[in-house]
């Protein structure tokens, strides 16, 4: 390895070229808004930006280049075109969430905005030095025109540029440049000679060797370094810093068999997630291609073999069409059996999905009858939080029941809710999970991105009973809950039920009988005095309801808890 002087600026030309490229085993770009913008700043303050590790080598490599124009919040699919032999690359294995912002700050976008610097910004006064000195921003031209404006008497608080001119300025031309704009734009001495410091600065940061020192493995071609070892490199200096997940980390295992294994995963998840209510993420369907096979799903545990997973990976792609079969037949039955829209339903606890879609993947076209018992399984492993915590116990349930043609092991997984949480029949069930309880009162209820913000509730007041004295068991009974417009709720205080819901403030109209029997209420219910009977009539009416959207009997339900 030796260590190699480069301008910011000849490391940009390098990437516009497609000389510096990614490995097909990095991540995608995932930085937010404010770590870019804080790297820049950090930059004109003359702050060291860390180091790059960079194999140059002219062995052939699948690689992708670097994102110039970047969207917030989106996993790009990655395209891995081939390396021609004897063609030589640099391929960055550590720094390319630092050197990909830089790119996008100096020649991109961010959401189809530049991004400008405030000339007039710099001056530390009175900020602490943790805030940001740089006024730095991705922004429109119409809204840079808004910000250059000077106010009404005629004085400019600020002056934005794209931060790729600043750059581009040649330090010997900044003078000039400071007292051409002083005499257009009537700038004051100090604001002259803020803008000859934030100038000089920007244009020597992408000139100067100091910001970013670069490591290079096999510079020249005077070293070979295999690709195994190449590798055990990169997951260690990852292993730091921005901390890449195991999951990032089995990933680069896998890619030694498995060429294409990270897009093939990403696109899988990407069409199952168009049609499920919780999203399908690529870790998600890995986990339930790795438990295909009879594999461990966790992570931390897989890339402690490395000759294990390697051997795996061929394994995994032809168990891939199985995967995405039962991940699309769950994304149905959770829409049209569970009648379940939201994915704050799930409580995070998304693993508990992976037994299911594996047993739909075995067995994609189920009649009525097992199809409900799907449906009563997905039920009972969410709201009793048997797999919540416990991937250990998710994984051997799903390698040991899900992974062959036949019935649903229904009557398995309602022994294992009982074994490890207190549930013992359809009330216990209920009241370990009121959102799905009232889901199901409610069915298909939209809870995400719902302008109304839906919130849960008490009916009767919890401050009120408890001046009253009733149990804490009884208050918080799951029949004394409903979803309520978040407007509605912040009016409701302590206010009895039988008036809130004729006046629930603010101009809200007030609820009408439709809307209580959506509840399963009636005017009667919520009389004053009359909570411990709403609870008693209430809840025998949501157990009916459960056990009409599960197509079974109340009996045969609690004998599975027997």
């Amino acid at each position: 390895m030796t260590m190699t002087n480069f301008f910011i600026s000849t490391l940009v030309s390098m990437v516009d070229d497609k000389q510096l490229v990614l490995p097909a085993m990095q991540r995608p770009f995932v930085w937010e808004k404010y770590r870019i913008l804080r790297l820049i700043d950090s930059l004109l303050r003359d702050f060291p930006l860390g180091a790059l590790l960079i194999w140059d080598t002219d062995e052939a490599q699948r690689y992708r280049p670097f994102t110039r124009d970047a969207v917030s919040g989106e996993q790009p699919l990655f395209n891995f075109p081939q390396a021609e032999e004897n063609r030589r690359l640099q391929y960055v294995l550590d720094g390319q969430q630092r050197l990909t912002a830089l790119y996008i700050a100096l020649r991109g976008t961010l959401d189809g905005r530049r991004l400008y610097v405030d000339l007039l910004s710099g001056d530390p006064g009175e900020l602490d030095p943790g805030d940001m000195y740089y006024g730095l921003e991705f922004l429109e031209p119409s809204e840079v025109a808004a910000r250059n404006a000077p106010n009404t008497s005629g004085m400019r608080g600020s002056h934005y540029v794209p931060l790729s001119e600043a750059c581009n300025q040649e330090p010997l031309h900044v003078n000039a440049r400071a007292l051409d704009m002083q005499a257009k734009l009537g700038l004051s001495a100090a604001q002259r000679d803020r803008v000859v410091d934030t100038l000089t600065r920007a244009s020597w940061a992408v000139r100067s060797e100091r910001p970013l020192h670069v490591i290079v493995i096999d510079q020249h071609g005077v070293t070979r370094t295999p690709v195994e070892e190449i590798l055990e490199i990169f997951v260690r200096v990852n292993s730091g810093g921005l901390v890449l997940h195991k999951a990032d980390l089995l990933m680069s295992l896998l890619d030694l068999k498995w060429n294409d294994v990270q897009p093939a995963l990403i696109e899988v998840a990407r069409r199952v997630s168009k049609q499920s209510p919780v999203p399908v993420t690529r870790d998600m369907i890995l986990k339930t291609a790795l438990l295909a096979i009879n594999e461990e799903s966790r992570f931390d545990r897989l890339v402690k073999d490395r000759q294990r997973v390697e051997a795996i990976a061929e394994d995994l792609k032809k168990v891939l069409p199985v995967v995405e079969r039962g991940w699309q037949k769950l994304a149905i039955v959770l829409r049209t059996g569970c009648r379940i829209q939201s994915a704050r339903f799930f409580r995070n606890a998304t693993n508990a999905l992976l037994p299911f879609a594996l047993w739909l993947g075995h067995n994609p076209t189920p009649d009525q009858r097992e199809e409900s018992r799907v449906v009563v399984g997905i039920y009972v492993a969410l709201m009793s939080g048997v797999f919540g915590g416990a991937e250990a116990r998710m994984g051997a349930f799903a390698r040991a029941n899900s992974r062959t043609s036949g019935p649903f092991p229904l009557e398995k997984l309602a022994a294992l809710a009982r074994q490890h949480r207190p549930i013992t029949g359809l009330d216990s069930l209920l009241q370990h999970h009121r959102d799905l309880t009232l889901n199901i009162v409610q069915p298909n209820i939209v809870l995400d991105d719902n302008p109304d913000g839906l919130e849960r509730d008490h009916i009767f007041p919890r401050a009120t009973l408890e001046k009253d004295g009733e149990p804490a068991g009884l208050i918080n009974h799951y029949a004394n809950f409903h979803f309520l417009r978040g407007t509605d709720n912040r009016n409701k205080t302590d206010k009895p039920p039988h008036k809130w819901f004729r006046e629930p403030g603010d101009k809200a109209p007030p609820y009408s009988e439709q809307d209580l029997a959506d509840r399963l209420l009636t005017w009667d219910l919520i009389d004053p005095g009359e909570f411990k009977r709403l609870v008693e009539v209430r809840s025998a009416a949501i157990r009916a309801a459960a056990l009409k959207l599960f197509h079974m009997d109340q009996a045969t339900f609690e004998g599975l808890f027997k």
